[in-house]
């Protein structure tokens, strides 16, 4: 499968050097002014609020709905003023929001819809494929995303007067360097030693450390935009080639993929069941691409802890409204209490992988034995 086969030949696809980067390309080509406002879930990556003060809009941060892990028009509605111009309606954990009210809302208010599809490459909403529903959409081929190339970030669009805005932001983007994109090949040529048990959790702080603390790898996160809400420097870059030939090359498998995804996530339903752990929600409305199985514990934190010390891969995804930052978070416009359906949800949520699956072994000692 080409683009051509996943996205309509009448839109426009645009590459850049991470997902948030084609997000900012998004909004500065809507052109936003200083006052405009952004809605967007309280429970996201910090990285995406950051795009939206990077281009010079405010963000306001709307709650979720508890099943689904994703805003709806209920919890939008509240929030549209007149100075109103964006939705961002995130794919969350690979679950695509209910579109239609939103975008019926949208409609009657003059204000555009970007679909967040950072987790949702390869998901369906009502049998159209995530992305290309709303009037744009982005998406990432982060570490940890249904294709990976190390980083990567795509913008779409069907409308042609937006795709030209964001051609002319693109045009004034470097592409990445030459060191950067072999530091890139190096990261992701090691990048499975990850996936071992034994390696997972001393391979990911080893990570975190060089990347967001020395500056010494091309990382997901930098320090700077996880402290303050100042672009830093060389942030907006456009995609380098060896980044858009693997995303051709995923791109290709990308239903495979999702199929793989969705068998490991009916093997876990079969595993918690017993146990009383209420699977992740598949709505009538989306098919689940399930890039992580999501589910709710009771002591999160001693979960995620045991997990480490039996060195088994449990991710952490969503711990706080805008992840990973947990202090501080009005900086980034956020105040406590105002999401509580998603402030609960960062203190109960854990999820599975669904790349490489946990084993019924692995299971077993997480959740069955004292």
């Amino acid at each position: 499968m080409g683009s051509a086969r996943y996205f309509p030949k009448t839109g426009h696809l645009f590459y850049f050097w991470k997902g948030r980067v084609a997000l900012y390309a998004l909004l500065k080509a809507l052109g936003l002014r200083p006052g405009d406002e952004v809605i967007l879930p309280g429970f996201t990556c910090v990285v995406v609020p950051n795009a939206v003060l990077y281009a010079g809009a405010r963000p306001i941060y709307a709650d979720i709905e508890p099943d689904t892990y994703t805003i709806s028009a209920a919890t939008i509605e509240p929030l549209l003023t007149k100075r109103t111009k964006v939705i961002l309606a995130q794919n969350t954990f690979g679950l695509s929001a209910n579109l239609e009210p939103i975008m019926e809302l949208a409609h009657q208010r003059r204000v555009f819809v970007i679909e967040d599809c950072a987790h949702g490459l390869g998901g369906f909403y009502r049998g159209q494929r995530n992305g290309t529903v709303a009037q744009a959409a982005f998406f990432s081929t982060q570490w940890s995303k249904p294709i990976s190339t190390g980083l990567g970030g795509i913008a779409f669009t069907h409308d042609d007067v937006l795709a030209r805005r964001i051609k002319e932001v693109a045009r004034t983007m470097p592409q990445p360097t030459l060191g950067q994109q072999i530091m890139l090949a190096a990261q992701r040529l090691a990048r499975p030693l990850a996936d071992h048990p034994a390696l997972h959790y001393p391979l990911v702080g080893a990570y975190r450390f060089v990347t967001q603390k020395l500056g010494l790898s091309v990382g997901s996160n930098c320090e700077r935009e996880l402290e303050t809400v100042e672009m830093p420097p060389a942030y907006a870059r456009r995609m380098g080639l060896w980044q858009w030939q693997g995303w051709q090359r995923g791109l290709a498998h990308i239903d495979e993929k999702i199929k793989h995804s969705q068998e490991v996530a009916a093997f876990y339903d079969e595993f918690l069941n017993p146990i009383c752990i209420d699977p992740p929600l598949r709505p009538y409305y989306a098919e689940h691409g399930m890039l992580r199985y999501t589910i709710r514990v009771s002591e999160r934190d001693k979960l995620l802890q045991k997990a480490r010390c039996l060195r088994i891969p449990v991710g952490d995804w969503f711990g706080s409204p805008l992840y990973p930052v947990k202090r501080h978070l009005s900086r980034w416009g956020y105040t406590p209490g105002q999401c509580p359906v998603a402030e609960r949800a960062c203190q109960e949520v854990i999820n599975l992988p669904t790349a490489q699956p946990l084993s019924a072994d692995q299971l077993t000692k997480l959740f069955k034995e004292s």
